[in-house]
């Protein structure tokens, strides 16, 4: 009986393996379709093609160093429109980081003005680029992003992406909902595109604390 049951732990375990590789395997080419998109479309519409786009970002942007010296990192968002014509509109930072980011961001955005291909085709006309900001020695997902621009070592230790789900799980067990709820932003604003990070929220925003909060302005 000792072992069938052991048996069957070892084939569980492995399946379970299997099934958690599958989901990064498809994560992981999800990431990388998204890549190429951006990388064919901004080839085929800026001039110098991605890695022109690339060049001027880092002629452009700045890491402010209120920034680094805050440890603030992340993923944000830059959506725009490029008519065929080459009218840069509709430009908004998705993810907001703050600290100075968004404006360094918007700033290289402007700077775009005049350097875009004309196009035969509104499907060639709307852009998402994820843009990353971290810093040296700190450990975070740095394969999503089509730019990474990696600041300088603020000289102390950043909390690592394991540190802030750490946290956050070690809440949720304890049915802390509103002790995690940090936590599991500051991951949102590293990794957008995290799905687990945004079913752990919920979970915090139902946890009995945030419930009984509810319930009391209802009253």
């Amino acid at each position: 009986m000792n072992k069938k049951i052991l048996l069957l732990s070892l084939i569980f375990l492995i399946v379970s393996g299997v099934a958690s590789a599958q989901d990064n395997n498809n994560s992981d080419n999800v990431n990388i379709i998204r890549l190429n998109q951006i990388h064919k479309l901004l080839d085929y519409r800026f001039v110098g093609g991605f890695y022109g786009f690339e060049k001027l970002f880092f002629q452009t942007v700045s890491y402010p160093e209120q920034a680094q010296q805050n440890c603030i990192l992340g993923i944000m968002i830059a959506s725009f429109e490029v008519s065929c014509n080459g009218e840069l509109s509709n430009v908004s930072i998705k993810n907001s980081l703050g600290n100075g980011l968004d404006k360094e961001v918007s700033k290289f955005l402007n700077a775009t003005r005049g350097h875009w291909n004309p196009c035969q085709d509104q499907r060639y006309t709307r852009f998402t680029i994820p843009i990353q900001f971290t810093l040296k020695g700190t450990e975070t997902d740095s394969t999503i992003a089509a730019i990474v621009y990696t600041g300088n070592d603020p000289g102390y230790v950043c909390y690592s992406d394991s540190y802030y789900l750490k946290k956050a799980k070690e809440a949720l067990e304890k049915g802390k909902g509103k002790r995690a709820q940090p936590f599991l932003e500051t991951l949102i604003k590293r990794n957008p595109y995290e799905d687990s990070y945004y079913n752990l929220l919920e979970q915090a925003m139902n946890a009995p604390d945030n419930k009984s909060k509810k319930d009391k302005h209802k009253k």
